[in-house]
């Protein structure tokens, strides 16, 4: 955390001694997760760019007084928005199966563990890692998303495939690689890499699957159909997270 971000959230501690211990943790912790990841979408890095970003938003006694008056609404809004963005997700990925002709008694469970245990889970457990440096924060998305994805897992006729949680480990890739832009070149390589990943296993490790184009093929429109997933929901994310309640002062 930089020094601006915890002096100004000193300042709006401050305004909220009328409210009670546990809850006024609860409004600093939001407001902290909230500054942070409006930094991010917006590209403001250190000390520079967090106060940049603390300039255009309220006063802190003000905002306080809001926060002590919105009865929790913010992180409503927080479980609100993971929630629809996982279900982007879990859309996506769910319907490409069910073009790709799979049952739907496979496609819905997929979708929906996809979707809600992986896609949502990610973005409201997320701010628990947030402060971590990147290399970190990857690691413990990737394995979040695993454990988060073992419902993937029974999404079979056949049992447990536990091949089905590298689907989630790669949604949690997604979702923490993506979480600042980067170049279009390297989001065209990711789905292809994963692909040939995962035939490799599968053909080369596991000698389950016959080698053939139409195959692959189809696990690469997947895998691109996931990827554009995860884009579409961390931009609707980011959308709706960028103005809410923290208001620039020119807005309020």
């Amino acid at each position: 955390m930089t020094r601006a971000l915890t002096s100004y959230l000193s300042q709006v501690e401050a305004g909220l001694r009328g409210v009670s211990r546990r809850r006024r943790a609860m409004l600093l912790r939001e407001l902290e997760s909230h500054l942070m990841d409006e930094a991010e979408a917006r590209g403001l890095e250190g000390e520079n760019g967090m106060a940049v970003l603390l300039a255009e938003k309220e006063r802190p006694g003000a905002l306080a007084l809001e926060l002590s008056s919105g009865e929790g609404q913010d992180a409503n809004h927080r479980g609100s928005t993971a929630l629809v963005a996982g279900m982007i997700i879990g859309l996506a990925t769910g319907g490409h199966m069910w073009i790709e002709g799979w049952h739907w008694f496979i496609c819905l469970p997929f979708a929906a563990a996809q979707g809600l245990a992986v896609g949502a889970g990610f973005f409201w457990a997320r701010r628990r890692w947030a402060r971590l440096g990147p290399v970190a924060r990857m690691l413990v998305a990737v394995v979040i998303t695993t454990l988060l994805s073992i419902p993937l897992g029974f999404t079979t006729m056949h049992g447990f495939k536990p091949t089905r949680l590298f689907y989630g480990a790669y949604t949690g890739y997604l979702l923490e690689r993506h979480s600042q832009e980067r170049p279009l070149w390297q989001a065209m390589l990711e789905p292809v890499l994963f692909t040939a990943f995962m035939f490799f296993v599968e053909v080369v490790l596991l000698g389950r699957v016959r080698f053939q184009w139409w195959k692959v093929l189809y696990e690469l429109s997947f895998n691109g159909t996931l990827l554009l997933s995860v884009l579409g929901a961390l931009r609707l994310k980011r959308l709706l997270s960028e103005r809410w309640v923290f208001m620039p002062q020119e807005q309020g």
